[in-house]
């Protein structure tokens, strides 16, 4: 399974593994926002991790007053937790954002197939964890990916649908055509933006332009690491310096200014707009989902 999804940014000058970035690119910004967490909390008892692509969720049981043995009364609980878990599962799943106007539940409320394989993925999904307390109560934990083989991209994404190209740069007859460096990425920089992290989030520059969506992507892409990946770690900052994030080696860095649709969608200004497109002509990396958001 690949990482899944979004994009890291800010404009400076400095320099990455020790060699200048091509010109025109920004350099990431290497102070980490402590108070944003990789991990949404869902309800008391879930949780999203965008870093590592997965849902999970806790369930209690308590010790049945019929049992007949301590043997017994573990398995009854043990039991009880894991249909708790598998509730509070399905309700955390159910919480995930797929667009900034949807979530997994307004795709079940509209689609049957949809909640017969989300309540699969439920009944299939992972113990990550589990023990026994003091009392007798029982806890387990259990998890869904978000991307990958059996995962909820798998229910979510179309993969049959067509890839539509991304567009192309605003024509400026003005400039002389400029010889690009060949990028092999995206990182968006959001950081003191209050982004909500979803599924499916869309770039627009600031005339309404759609840059980059689902549209453009290749579904296996989508399904197997998501459409962007969400950075906010010391660890994924670092990654993005040594060329080992999803963005590649050279990725081409941009400044959010702006965000829409609840915060879920990324506005960046249309100069960039033109230089990501201009870019992504050249080698073709957004229907291949290499972006990274940085919070």
């Amino acid at each position: 399974m690949f990482k899944r999804t979004l994009i890291c940014f800010t404009i400076c000058a400095l320099l990455i593994a020790g060699l200048p970035l091509a010109a025109g690119a920004a350099t990431v910004n290497t102070n980490v926002n402590v108070s944003v967490s990789a991990v949404d909390q869902v309800g008391a008892n879930g949780s999203i991790n965008w870093d590592e692509g997965f849902v999970e969720a806790t369930g209690t049981g308590v010790p049945s007053s019929i049992a007949k043995s301590p043997a017994q009364a573990r398995l009854m609980a043990r039991r009880a937790a894991i249909v708790d878990a598998q509730r509070n599962l399905l309700e955390s799943i159910e919480g995930v954002k797929i667009t900034a106007e949807t979530t997994v539940k307004n795709f079940e409320t509209t689609n049957d197939t949809v909640r017969t394989q989300v309540t699969g993925i439920v009944k299939g999904s992972k113990i990550v964890n589990e023990q026994q307390v003091f009392d007798g109560t029982y806890q387990v934990t259990l998890r869904v990916n978000l991307y990958g083989h059996g995962s909820l991209a798998e229910v979510i994404v179309d993969a049959t649908a067509p890839v539509t190209p991304a567009p192309l740069p605003s024509p400026s007859p003005s400039s002389p055509p400029v010889a690009l460096p060949v990028y092999t990425g995206l990182v968006v920089d959001v950081s003191g933006l209050p982004l909500e992290r979803a599924m499916s989030p869309v770039i627009f520059d600031d005339t309404g332009r759609a840059v980059y969506g689902h549209t453009n992507i290749i579904p296996e892409y989508a399904i197997s690491q998501g459409m962007v990946d969400y950075m906010c770690t010391t660890e994924d900052i670092r990654a993005v310096e040594l060329g080992q994030s999803r963005a590649g080696t050279t990725p081409i860095m941009v400044k959010a200014i702006g965000l829409r649709d609840h915060n879920v969608n990324i506005i960046i200004s249309q100069a960039d707009a033109d230089r990501i497109l201009a870019a992504n002509a050249q080698s073709n990396f957004l229907p291949r989902a290499m972006v990274c958001v940085r919070q």
